[in-house]
């Protein structure tokens, strides 16, 4: 028999049947959601919120004082909380280096204020470690610096960057020392004497080219220095090895006096 008419399209499929099963897992889905590694972050920031509304008085009150003070005050507090330094290129002549100081501290902080400018002398006490080349060497530092102070917006006031200039001074100094003993240059040694201190020069050159001919081929490195500076004068001690080829380093601790004469620090005792 011909066919009338097209076959008619099936009935639509039904939704599967109730499963307890199929319903528990969308549970578990939800759960999962919500669960633990979610919470967690919700709750830490809940209760940073609770101790903000709880302590809020107290922190705009210090940071009111803070805004409130003088600046003298202001200038000293700025102070307090630089307690880390990080220094450039402490080797010289643009030639890299590095010192790493924390903790730093100030003391005994004379300011003087003159509208959005402030003259500090303190004494900066710092430890941390030096880097140059492929060498390093611990460092613990006690100076009496002046420098400037400007007004800003995070801390208010912040410093100059000189803040280490004494510091700065003398590792450059005892950085000519060790290359010029390394190279076995009395001539550069001699260059970094005191003039005031020199003494006879002719006497002076000849003791330094006796020593470096009596540790022919040998090397100093520095493990640590203990540096003082007072004004215009600096006190070092020095602990390093000196490395010869085929023998044990042995230990050796030296004790230098170095001056100020002009932007230099040059040897007085000690070379």
């Amino acid at each position: 028999m011909p066919r009338s008419a097209e076959p008619p399209a099936p009935p639509p499929a039904r939704p599967p049947p109730f499963s307890p099963g199929s319903r528990a897992a969308r549970r578990r889905a939800r759960a999962a959601k919500v669960g633990a590694p979610y919470l967690v972050p919700l709750a830490l920031a809940a209760v940073a919120a609770l101790l903000l509304w709880r302590y809020w008085d107290r922190i705009a009150g210090a940071d009111l004082a803070i805004s409130a003070a003088s600046p003298e005050t202001q200038v000293r507090e700025a102070l307090r909380h630089q307690e880390r330094a990080h220094l450039n290129d402490v080797y010289g002549f643009k030639s890299g280096g590095t010192a790493e100081l924390v903790p730093v501290r100030f003391a005994e902080v004379a300011v003087q204020v003159d509208g959005d400018r402030a003259s500090v002398l303190a004494i900066v006490e710092a430890d941390g470690r030096v880097t140059w080349r492929d060498e390093h060497a611990e460092v613990s530092y006690v100076g009496r610096e002046a420098f400037a102070m400007t007004r800003c917006s995070i801390a208010l006031w912040c410093g100059d960057g000189q803040q280490f200039a004494g510091l700065r001074g003398v590792l450059t100094a005892l950085f000519r020392r060790e290359d010029a003993w390394n190279a076995a240059d009395a001539a550069a040694l001699e260059r970094l004497v005191a003039e005031a201190h020199a003494g006879d020069p002719a006497a002076l050159g000849a003791r330094l080219r006796a020593e470096l001919a009596a540790a022919a081929g040998a090397r100093v490195r520095i493990s640590a220095w203990q540096i003082r500076v007072e004004r215009d004068r600096a006190e070092v001690g020095e602990d390093y090895e000196l490395v010869r080829e085929g023998r044990a380093a042995e230990r050796r601790r030296a004790r230098y006096v170095l001056a100020r004469e002009g932007e230099r620090w040059r040897f007085v005792d000690g070379l």
